[in-house]
């Protein structure tokens, strides 16, 4: 314990050291900080406040290559309109990111107990933010060449599944691995990898969206790549944290489907087929947050993410249920649903 005390406090010199170059000078010596609650990542966070301002170091762990894509990419969504947090001042050997404070106001706080008409205006924002990525942020990224070494391809979606198949079929619920199952996960793979390639967040969800000021405003960003859209709005609008009310999801996907027919990004496809494609990355993307919770909570001893495994598997089933296919992803969540009973 105290060798952490020590080393969050030479973090909070360098910070402090670090203010020097801010509007209204550097911060006092005698500043306070808090230790922001981190996600699932491994890095961590200080609020730092002195007696008329506040801001937020990042805590890189993940090497330099992690910090410099956070900062580069998130350079690159703010010149180009999309709401992320300013950035202050850095020093990458310290692997320390001072930006501004956004509060501690998550779009899943924001929504909790939200009236209907509340929490879809929150979501028409958060949509708005995927528009945006799937037209005029998909222009620039192609001009600029941003994420062109990190498309979201067949190969990295199967790694998904395979890291379900490790972290909750094996090492979470010592399940046994249903005959067909190595099919229905490359079919996902293939389908989804054929779909176009836009600027994809990939952890496009109400843990990573903060309400500032009433706006949204996007953090987390750190692992974008060009892949395929419909994996981030499956990511919200099937989210384990907050589901959406089905007559909900329907109406803010329509309406995202009829801007983006407006821009020709979804040629002449139906609707109907747009949504057949939506329930696949829903699959896909439930798979990937249930190993995700498997993991953080059962082998990093973050227990709060397992409380998602149920709601998390409720959506999986809505979504198989919804293709009228994948009979061994549905024995998969009946053999879950039995052990969570025991």
């Amino acid at each position: 314990m105290k060798d952490m005390e020590n080393i969050i406090n030479q973090y909070l010199q360098t910070a402090i050291r670090l203010t020097g170059g801010l509007p209204g000078g550097p911060f006092s010596l005698d500043s306070t900080f808090d230790i922001i609650a981190g996600g699932g990542s491994d890095r961590f966070f200080l609020r730092i406040k002195d007696d008329r301002r506040s801001i937020v170091a990042m805590i890189q762990s993940g090497g330099p290559d992690e910090f410099s894509r956070y900062i580069a990419i998130g350079d690159f969504l703010r010149k180009n309109g999309i709401a992320v947090p300013e950035f202050y001042a850095f020093d990458h050997g310290a692997g320390i990111l001072l930006m501004e404070d956004l509060g501690s106001l998550h779009l899943e706080d924001a929504l909790e107990g939200a009236s209907s008409e509340t929490e879809l205006s929150f979501y028409r924002e958060s949509m708005e933010i995927l528009f945006r990525f799937q037209t005029s942020v998909k222009k620039m990224m192609a001009e600029t060449g941003m994420l062109s070494e990190t498309v979201f391809n067949e190969e990295k979606l199967l790694g998904e599944t395979e890291y379900f198949e490790r972290e909750f079929l094996g090492r979470f619920f010592s399940s046994s691995i249903p005959k067909g199952w190595e099919a229905e996960r490359r079919r996902l793979a293939r389908e989804l990898a054929s779909e176009p390639l836009v600027f994809m967040h990939r952890d496009f969800q109400s843990r990573n969206i903060m309400i500032k000021g009433g706006e949204a405003r996007l953090i987390d960003f750190q692992t974008a790549h060009r892949g395929p859209g419909i994996y981030d709005a499956a990511s919200i609008l099937k989210d384990p944290y907050h589901p959406v009310p089905p007559g909900t999801r329907k109406t803010l996907l329509l309406e995202f489907y009829y801007r983006l027919t407006e821009t020709g990004a979804v040629g002449d496809l139906s609707f109907e087929a747009y949504r057949d494609k939506f329930i696949i990355a829903a699959i896909q993307r439930n798979l990937q947050a249930l190993a995700a919770f498997a993991f953080l909570g059962f082998v990093k001893k973050k227990k709060h993410f397992l409380e998602s495994v149920p709601r998390g598997i409720d959506l999986l089933e809505e979504s198989v249920d919804e293709s009228g296919e994948f009979p061994a992803i549905k024995a998969i969540i009946s053999e879950s649903r039995e052990k969570l009973d025991m």
